[in-house]
């Protein structure tokens, strides 16, 4: 029954996938003209030269190279030196190849849905003019570890909000095959996990050089949304959180995605490493495997960038519906544990952080037909099937106790919960959403939130803060509009809500504090529950037991709803409320998950 009821999730939802996927990953600014110069900087191995930008009085620095062009699976390297003419820094730089996620579409065109170039080690600079010493923001894009690009991504409205405070720095890593291989044969001949190095790598080039952008390298804040929230997560716990602070202080995980992660040698990520080589033309089918003398892996080395490029993407099409086939893995050496066992024990980097959530992440994610209990099953031991011996407890937090019919979204604190109904779906199916919601996406942001709080082990110091993003249709993704475009561009939240959230970044980005000074009720709308007297610092440990949490207060863990009105015009309504008995008792169900990470992760 399970493998018809797959192949019927497969037939049948791929067609909506493909429409609903790609949401809003990203925003874009209109860019300005390139005609008047910016200030020259001196890179010491190169100087580059970017433009004016008058509209929001920042210099712009499009393309700067941070590495050299990558080689395969190796970590990457310093830039060689090129001084001989001043570089200009206007144009975005290429995008590394793309690798999206599974199903395969209809219809695919290599040039605008896979092409890219392996030499794309490169970063956007947005600094205001005349900056000195400014704290200064990473961002590291988002796209399942398979797709996206610096291009997107421009904080200029958000820096404008908070009075042009900080430098912002957006950079690019290597996507899909080329960044996240992994196998015992490429961990013996190279490394797992390339893409994170990149991004340490950017790191590390912030603290050398952001300094001649104006920037103070001792003040910086790593972000980023879904996988790029989920790469906040893995800086957090590189090297076992050895690095402390010396690479940044402050970090803010927007819907951090967090698929299974495997051992770099285990099965799943050995059979796509095969995958990828047949498809690469470099492992026969009728041929013996030997993972030891090196050469499908010196095979790979050699073989022609668009053929690994289709071989990437191809195999990544052919993942789980809604999955990747390239992800992180624990690598032992830079990722030395899996997410639910480092975090709840607080080896993390850094000193605080802010985890955000949508209210219905799972949506684009999961087949939308899943209408009774034993397809739900089907489902999770699908897409878990190390948890298949939890089967009865798994169910029993995800178990549908009405017989609900009519969609709407849920407030989180009285029932129905999102565990059986939201404005999308009801039933077995938005169990299904919610279930892949938690594990992927929010239960990471509580165990992330859990490894900064006060209450930690060993974590003197560290603070964090949780909210959810929850106005209607607040699907994955859709936080990115308001939080990073025109304050005055409303949909279904209006001008305070959207210049407030970006203030609750922008303040956390320059002071380390995200809570709001003095909030009242203005003009209808209530942001009043984002100042520190009602949005206190979250007190973790809810993941370490069966879900109590011992929070500042002892009983709660606060977290910041942030909703609209229930009818239009949509205003801002914001409340504080507890995390952990939210939509039902998240923290239970999450402390679930951490229990039984490391079988699921197999």
């Amino acid at each position: 029954m399970q493998s018809s009821f797959v192949l019927s999730l497969l037939v049948v939802a791929a067609a909506a996938f493909q429409q609903e996927q790609f949401i809003p990953w990203y925003i874009q600014h209109e860019d300005q003209p390139t005609d008047v110069p910016g200030p020259i900087v001196d890179l010491d191995y190169a100087r580059y030269q970017g433009y004016y930008n008058s509209t929001f009085d920042v210099d712009v620095y499009r393309g700067i190279r941070y590495a050299a062009p990558p080689k395969r699976w190796q970590r990457p390297e310093s830039p060689a030196i090129n001084r001989t003419a001043i570089i200009q820094a206007t144009q975005n730089p290429p995008r590394c190849p793309q690798a999206n996620a599974a199903p395969l579409p209809p219809s695919l065109d290599f040039d605008s849905a896979i092409k890219g170039d392996e030499d794309c080690l490169f970063l956007n600079v947005f600094a205001p003019a005349g900056a000195k010493g400014l704290p200064v923001l990473v961002w590291i894009h988002g796209g399942g570890y398979g797709a996206g690009s610096a291009s997107s991504f421009d904080f200029s409205y958000m820096d404008q909000t908070v009075g042009n405070g900080f430098v912002s720095v957006v950079i690019q890593y290597r996507l899909g095959a080329f960044g996240f291989l992994s196998s015992a044969d490429v961990a013996r001949h190279g490394v797992a996990n390339a893409g994170l190095y990149d991004m340490h790598f950017a790191l590390e080039w912030v603290q050398h050089y952001i300094s001649r952008f104006g920037g103070d390298p001792n003040e910086v804040t790593i972000s980023g949304e879904s996988a790029g929230g989920g790469s906040v997560m893995m800086m957090a716990m590189a090297n076992g959180g050895a690095d402390g602070t010396s690479l940044w202080k402050r970090g803010i995980a927007d819907s951090p995605y967090l698929p299974t992660q495997p051992n770099f040698d285990d099965g799943i990520t050995t059979d796509y490493y095969l995958q990828f080589a047949r498809r690469a033309g470099c492992l026969d089918d009728n041929a013996p495997i030997n993972l030891i003398e090196g050469s499908i892996f010196r095979c790979l080395q050699d073989a022609g960038t668009y053929v690994l490029q289709n071989a990437s993407a191809y195999t990544s099409y052919a993942a789980k519906f809604g999955q990747w086939a390239f992800i992180p893995v624990t690598d032992g050496t830079l990722i030395r544990d899996r997410p639910t066992s480092q975090l709840l024990n607080g080896k993390v980097n850094g000193e605080r952080m802010i985890t955000g959530n949508n209210a219905n992440e799972g949506t684009y994610f999961v087949p939308q037909n899943i209408t009774t209990e034993q397809e739900l099953q089907d489902f999770i031991l699908l897409n878990y099937p190390g948890a298949a011996s939890h089967l009865p407890a798994i169910m029993d937090l995800y178990s549908i106790p009405n017989n609900i019919t009519a969609k709407f979204e849920t407030d989180g604190v009285n029932p129905p919960y999102a565990t059986e109904v939201s404005g999308y779906a009801v039933g077995w199916q938005q169990a299904a959403n919610n279930l892949y919601a938690e594990t992927t996406f929010v239960c990471p942001a509580y165990w992330l939130a859990d490894a900064y709080s006060g209450n930690g082990l060993g974590l003197g110091g560290r603070s964090a803060w949780r909210y959810q993003y929850s106005i209607p249709n607040a699907f994955h993704g859709k936080d990115l509009g308001p939080l990073l475009g025109n304050p005055a561009d409303t949909d279904n939240q209006d001008e305070v809500f959207r210049r407030s959230f970006q203030q609750i970044w922008g303040r956390f980005i320059i002071n380390g504090d995200p809570t709001l000074p003095e909030s009242p009720v203005v003009g209808g709308d209530n942001v009043a529950a984002a100042g520190g007297q009602f949005w206190q610092p979250w007190g973790g440990l809810q993941g370490r037991g069966g879900g109590g949490g011992g929070g500042r207060g002892g009983s709660e863990n606060k977290m910041l709803d942030l909703n609209v009105t229930n009818a239009a015009p949509y205003r801002a309504n914001w409340t504080v409320v507890d995390g952990n008995s939210w939509e039902g008792g998240r923290a239970q169900r999450c402390a679930l998950w951490a229990s039984i990470g490391g079988d699921v992760a197999e």
